[in-house]
């Protein structure tokens, strides 16, 4: 019997790429319609922006880190074939959703627009309720691994936080 689904299972769950793909593409077209229409730009600049530049390549070397020991982490949620614990999978369970979120951060502080920073905020609450969903996935698909796996590794994205 098939269940079910909800969009966000299908767009974020059936391939995350599509979740990368869409916010990038959102803070593009706000970037470049911010600097057409002159709209309201943050203080500070441009130190924030400098700010923003070494935050963005920072995450990007973790996210591509983590991509590195998560081979499975692009592919269809069917596909994936066991639990990835190794490098900073071992402290904390999202790695990659915290990258996404610090990535989106830095884009919003290298464009210098204040509405980057709603988008930073739905990005971030779409990453972690991806994280969450995941982690009923894997609960489900890996029901003894994961559970001893959530025991090891505490916290979600940010230790002694979530």
């Amino acid at each position: 019997m098939q269940t079910r689904q909800s969009v966000l299972d299908i767009i974020f769950l059936a391939n995350p790429s599509y979740s990368m793909i869409g916010e990038l593409s959102l803070f593009i077209i706000t970037a470049v319609l911010g600097w057409l229409f002159s709209w309201p730009k943050m203080p500070l600049s441009p130190a924030l922006n400098i700010c923003g530049f070494i935050l963005f390549l920072a995450t990007t070397g973790l996210h591509m880190l983590c991509g590195q020991a998560h081979k499975q982490a692009h592919v269809e949620a069917k596909n994936i074939t066991h639990i990835v614990t190794i490098g900073a999978y071992s402290k904390i369970r999202h790695p990659l959703y915290l990258s996404l979120i610090f990535m989106n951060l830095g884009i919003g502080l290298i464009s210098g627009i204040v509405w980057t920073f709603l988008l930073t905020i739905v990005a971030g609450v779409l990453s972690v309720c991806t994280a969450l969903k995941e982690e009923k996935f894997l609960l489900k698909k890996f029901p003894k691994d994961y559970t001893k796996y959530m025991e090891r590794v505490k916290w979600r994205m940010i230790p002694g936080l979530f």
